[in-house]
């Protein structure tokens, strides 16, 4: 009781001000001495996250940037192709096409060269070498002699160069590889002919409708632009990024150093293993000794280098399956830590200096400053009842006129903040207008889906029969006649028997293309049943259905449907509307007359 008499005693002398500074000034001593203790810790901590991060932005902005370069040629080897099947690409013309492929070079700056090669051997390329237009062609499109000519900007030719005898096309693996899987192709990583850069080949084949192999699309491009892509890349001051192939060769990298190495005179791809870069030798010397392999999906790991320490990445690139290469990612500890371990020194020395001025400052200033927070408060709290947009008047220039100044700009704000809320709400009340439409469209989209076959896309017998009973009201009210057909594929169980029920479904499918092909804009042709289609012709008396009709059974029964090159006829029953007929009625007589047909040898159509 004595103690605590005269520890009263103590503190009742002690003013207020000096009773809040005390465990004021412990509390800034224990922060200040724990932060200093932290410090290490963290800069590790947070380099390891700066490195992480900076090499997941990298490898991902590396990975966007291949994709985009690779997409480019790829793309425009499958346009060529559609422009081609449609015969909106001139494939007889040597020099024409010739323009087309150097007008999408020069429009494409990942394109090198752009080919088509025909089945006879025949090729036409265009291209830059050397900054030179370029323009070559077989003569008539057929293997033999490949002349190489100088063209301007708009691909006319200027000069002959020279000529490359007995070239045929269709032995270059582009070609050959191409034509035999019936899809994209990419070649190897190879060298330039000419020249000391590597470069790449994609190619597209050409097939006819039926099935006919016509030739092979190509375009080449060069990897040298990819080194400069990465050489622009942002890493650090000392970092490296370095692309692998499958079997260890350099691609690309962002150092000076070219892809080949001199071996007896004649220059020879480079393995990353070996080269002159210690940053890129050691890590895939480390990677191959302790994984035995460079392509794992990621691998990040810390590897000494000539003494300093450096942070690889390394992780698999593919693209489509057809290119697997290996990215490689190596920055410098000392190219972040340095900085950052200067960084929190300066920040220590901050920090200790602006705790001991607020320690001092607050000694000076805690009694003037206290009296207008108060002030401050109680508008605080006016606003937290609603009195939004509360000002407090004030003359005075220091930090508690700037705080005051703030508050002012701060209740105005709110104020608006309020008004803008309302006014979202007007919006949000427009957004949801707009996502009825929106669920409008999707419920006539569904409506479609309904009245659709779902194996032929043709609409279904629904659609079918509700047409009808429109064209039936048509021709009551003005007069109008129309006639329907009604098609039946003959012996297609045999097809179904014989070739399985998936190329039956492809037998049906192809009928519906042709049928869709043929038919005019305002017939309405769908899938009846089964194997029967119909076809609805406004307008149109029996004997134009029955010509048009018998055009459709002919031209059919010479078609070749599938890989397995069936064959097919059908049977048809043709009617005209007649006045004061039901929908069942004219729908009973073209069915009889399919009957007709099918009775009486199948293959024919009856009227």
């Amino acid at each position: 009781m004595k103690k605590q008499s005269v520890y009263f005693r103590v503190v009742n002398k002690l003013s207020l001000r000096t009773i809040i500074v005390i465990p004021v000034f412990l509390i800034l001593l224990f922060s200040s001495t724990l932060s200093y203790f932290q410090i290490e810790n963290f800069v590790n901590e947070y380099s390891a996250k700066v490195i992480a991060t900076n090499q997941v932005r990298i490898t991902n902005h590396i990975y966007d940037h291949l994709d985009d370069y690779f997409e480019i040629p790829e793309t425009v080897n499958k346009f060529n192709a559609i422009l081609a099947k449609n015969k909106q690409l001139n494939l007889q013309d040597e020099r024409l096409l010739g323009k087309i492929l150097l007008n999408e070079v020069n429009s494409n700056t990942s394109i090198d060269y752009a080919y088509f090669a025909n089945a006879d051997g025949g090729i036409v390329s265009s291209g830059l070498y050397q900054g030179t237009n370029r323009i070559s062609y077989t003569e008539d499109l057929k293997a033999g002699a490949f002349k190489i000519y100088e063209a301007d900007e708009d691909g006319n030719i200027l000069n002959y160069i020279k000529s490359v005898e007995n070239f045929d096309p269709r032995t270059r693996s582009w070609y050959a590889k191409a034509n035999e899987d019936g899809k994209a192709y990419w070649t190897d990583v190879y060298s330039g002919a000419q020249e000391d850069i590597l470069g790449m080949s994609t190619s597209y084949p050409l097939i006819s409708p039926n099935g006919e192999k016509l030739g092979v699309f190509g375009t080449d491009i060069l990897l040298d632009q990819m080194s400069e892509f990465l050489k622009t890349i942002e890493i650090t001051e000392n970092g490296v990024v370095c692309l692998v192939d499958e079997k260890g060769l350099i691609v690309a990298s962002s150092t000076s150093e070219k892809p080949f190495k001199d071996m007896d005179g004649a220059q020879v791809r480079l393995a990353a293993i070996e080269s002159k870069n210690a940053v890129i030798r050691e890590g895939y010397n480390t990677i191959n000794n302790e994984y035995n392999h460079f392509f794992y999906e990621e691998i990040k790991a810390p590897i000494k280098v000539m003494g300093e320490d450096y942070y690889y990445s390394f992780s698999k690139y593919s693209h489509n399956d057809k290119i697997n290469w290996n990215l490689m990612i190596a920055i410098p500890r000392d190219d972040l830590v340095g900085d950052i371990e200067l960084l929190f020194f300066k920040f220590s020395i901050i920090f200790f200096t602006v705790a001991l001025l607020i320690l001092i400052a607050y000694i000076f200033i805690s009694r003037w400053i206290l009296k207008p927070i108060i002030f401050l408060n109680s508008r605080v709290n006016q606003m937290a009842n609603d009195n939004w947009g509360v000002q407090i008047e004030t003359e005075r220039s220091d930090e508690l006129g700037q705080l005051t100044r703030s508050f002012n700009s701060m209740s105005v704000k709110l104020r608006d903040y309020l008004m803008m809320v309302n006014d979202k709400q007007k919006e949000l009340e427009e957004v949801n207008a707009s996502l009825e439409e929106i669920v409008y469209e999707r419920t006539k989209e569904l409506e479609l889906l309904s009245i659709t076959d779902s194996l032929t896309n043709l609409y279904n017998k629904r659609y079918l029969m509700e047409n009808l009973t429109q064209n039936i009201q048509i021709s009551k009210r003005y007069n109008e006649t129309f006639s329907i057909v009604i098609f039946d594929i003959d012996h297609f169980k045999k097809v179904n028997d014989t070739y399985g029920h998936i190329e039956g479904d492809v037998t049906l499918r192809e009928v519906s293309n042709f049928l869709s092909s043929r038919v005019r804009a305002v017939d309405v042709l769908g899938r009846y049943g089964g194997e029967e289609f119909m076809i609805i012709m406004a307008n149109t008396e029996l004997d134009e259905a029955y010509i048009a009709a018998e055009r459709y059974r002919d031209e059919l029964s010479k078609l070749v449907i599938g890989s397995k090159n069936i064959k097919i006829t059908i049977s048809g029953g043709v009617a005209e509307y007649r006045t004061g007929e039901s929908l069942l009625d004219i729908v009973n007589r073209a069915d009889s007359n399919l009957y007709k047909a099918k009775k009486s040898g199948r293959n024919k159509v009856i009227k």
